[in-house]
């Protein structure tokens, strides 16, 4: 049981703590990451019941594969799967209506087709992507093309982890900066067109 007057209990020692089965320690990540994964799934959906259900699944699949799931960096686990949580309910259609309501008048997969085609984003963000500096897209494409964690990018490149996570955050800054006039038309695209 974690000593409750000690309030830097790393998230390394939580996990161990809960892997025996430890509910305090349990508690404690609950208390610790839901507002910060609530917010971030909100900033997405702006569906407060929906992100509840998602945060609230998430850290019950945290308790009950504590046995079993291998975790290296329990925050990056926890919004990874909120991103994932959150993408896959867009995808399904289910917070269509409000995407939709965001427009004036109604956008259907014509006007969409009208406007930006599939392969035209695809391209645009190709282009920004091979526009950005050399090591940092080098990395970003071993992240998002190859799913390499950044520990296996930093072996490959020969780089400490923490140059890949400062490369990764540059290069989806520097994207999202560049393509966000476009990421309300790539999420209707990507997710909501049939």
């Amino acid at each position: 049981m974690p000593d409750k007057t000690d309030h830097i209990l790393t998230d390394i020692r939580l996990l161990a703590l809960i892997k025996t089965g430890d509910r305090d320690a349990f508690e404690i990540i609950y208390n610790k990451y839901w507002s910060k994964l609530y917010l971030s799934a909100f900033n997405l959906l702006r569906d407060a019941q929906a992100c509840e259900d998602i945060i609230q699944d998430i850290l019950v699949q945290l308790w009950l594969r504590r046995e079993s799931v291998a975790i290296d960096c329990l925050s990056s686990y926890l919004h990874t799967a909120v991103r994932y949580q959150v993408f896959n309910l867009i995808r399904s259609g289910k917070v269509k209506r409000f995407f939709m309501e965001q427009f004036e008048e109604p956008v259907s997969s014509e006007n969409i087709d009208d406007l930006l085609t599939e392969k035209d984003l695809k391209k645009l963000l190709n282009e920004r992507v091979y526009s950005l500096p050399a090591k940092c897209r080098e990395i970003f494409l071993l992240s998002r093309n190859n799913h390499l964690s950044n520990r296996e990018i930093a072996a490959i490149l020969n780089i400490a982890p923490k140059t890949v996570e400062n490369q990764l955050t540059i290069a989806i800054r520097r994207l999202r900066l560049s393509m966000k006039d476009f990421l309300c038309w790539l999420l209707i695209i990507f997710y909501l067109a049939n």
